[in-house]
């Protein structure tokens, strides 16, 4: 069994995040610009650490290699054998990049409109004022961060409308990327660049065809919709912009908010694993019976 999963906002959470939680009971999973920027509970790090010794563990996200290897939690201490950075568009395995991911990676994008010319056609957004920068991530995609006074004081006057981001992103739907507002940082990616077809291309190399994801942007929503069990936490942009009915059966939404969402994730991975893995026993023993 797989269990892949975001990591910003889902298992790992910013100092903002974490105010209701006692200091003492925080793990610091990243350190930028001086100090420790993103953390988990330590009763989480438990559960990480047996699920990662139970089950093949995937890190998932679109931080860069070098953003993701900044985290020394996860590449000294958990050291799962597969991460998935660059939402999809890079697998490391034991910390190094697999070439034959890439390449295929590179085989996708060549086929739909250059990240240098969707700069071009995105200029009306990448260059207003309530945009403080915008960078590609290995050249994979274009993300941009707001400044969100400025994008609040813009719908206030109504210089833009209040549905802003959803014509943004039918906008870029016509040129096959997808667009993800999270918080201050906006995506705009090739949809070929995905988080599930890695995790598609590691089941085949390992061998295994059970999968449980968790994330709460639509970018996390590929692996979620492909996962035979899904887990959505209760706040962040998936329940916000998805209709819930779009969501299966199979996919649980947390009781719970914040960091608190991620304690609740990593207990229902847990129970998933344990109830899985006793009725294989139990079919191996009536089989032997």
């Amino acid at each position: 069994m797989i269990f892949a999963s975001d990591l910003d906002s889902t298992l790992i959470y910013s100092s903002r995040h974490c105010k209701l939680i006692d200091e003492e009971k925080l793990i610091p999973v990243d350190f930028y610009n001086n100090c420790n920027s993103s953390f988990i509970t330590k009763s989480m790090h438990d559960k990480l650490d047996h699920i990662n010794e139970s089950l093949l563990f995937i890190p998932v996200t679109t931080r860069s290699t070098e953003q993701y290897m900044r985290m020394k939690y996860f590449s000294d201490v958990i050291r799962p054998k597969y991460a998935i950075v660059a939402n999809g568009g890079i697998i490391l395995k034991n910390g190094k990049e697999l070439k034959a991911w890439s390449d295929i990676s590179s085989t996708k994008i060549k086929e739909v409109v250059s990240i240098v010319t969707m700069i071009k056609l995105c200029s009306f957004f990448l260059e207003s004022d309530f945009v403080k920068s915008y960078k590609t991530c290995e050249d994979l995609f274009i993300y941009s961060i707001i400044d969100e006074d400025k994008l609040a004081n813009t719908f206030l006057k109504g210089e833009i409308a209040m549905d802003y981001f959803k014509v943004l992103r039918n906008f870029c739907s016509k040129y096959n990327y997808s667009l993800s507002k999270q918080g201050k940082k906006v995506y705009i990616v090739p949809s070929c660049i995905n988080k599930y077809d890695p995790i598609n291309y590691i089941m085949k190399l390992e061998n295994i065809n059970t999968i449980i994801a968790a994330g709460d942007s639509l970018l996390d929503y590929p692996m979620i919709e492909h996962s035979n069990y899904g887990i959505v936490p209760l706040h962040g942009e998936l329940l916000r912009d998805l209709p819930v009915k779009k969501l299966e059966d199979t996919v649980y939404i947390t009781n719970t908010s914040g960091i608190f969402a991620g304690e609740e994730i990593l207990d229902i991975v847990h129970e998933k694993f344990h109830e899985t893995h006793d009725i294989s026993q139990h079919k191996a023993i009536s089989h032997i019976g």
